[in-house]
């Protein structure tokens, strides 16, 4: 099992790489060949599982979901400010797809786990 000190540097690594990606300006952006709202939402339910598994003993609903979500509205107001961006609420639902998407697996698994094998 890989130990929550490692998912918190994951965490803070994933969420500086995505400030940093979604900061840049258009034109400085490296070609990626992946939908746009993927991304977002791949690169959100990469941060809120490192936060998930980092600190486990945390209301995944107020110290991840809640949190993560105002930080993807943080970025898009932002990129109001950079050149070749602009504030996107469809942004937005993909972020919080991939954040949801990491609430329903560990919800499930949580589940699963708790219930144990059945007699």
């Amino acid at each position: 099992m890989i130990p929550a000190s490692l998912w918190r540097i994951s965490f803070w690594l994933c969420l500086v790489l995505t400030s940093y990606l979604s900061l840049m300006p258009q034109g400085e952006l490296p070609p990626i060949n992946v939908w746009d709202k993927l991304s977002h939402s791949i690169a959100f339910a990469a941060i809120a599982l490192s936060a998930a598994l980092g600190w486990p003993q945390r209301d995944y609903f107020r110290s991840v979901l809640i949190p993560l979500l105002a930080f993807g509205i943080m970025i898009e107001v932002a990129q109001l400010f950079i050149p070749g961006r602009q504030f996107s609420l469809l942004d937005i639902v993909a972020d919080a797809v991939g954040i949801l998407v990491v609430w329903v697996g560990i919800t499930l698994l949580r589940g699963l786990l708790s219930s144990g094998p059945e007699s």
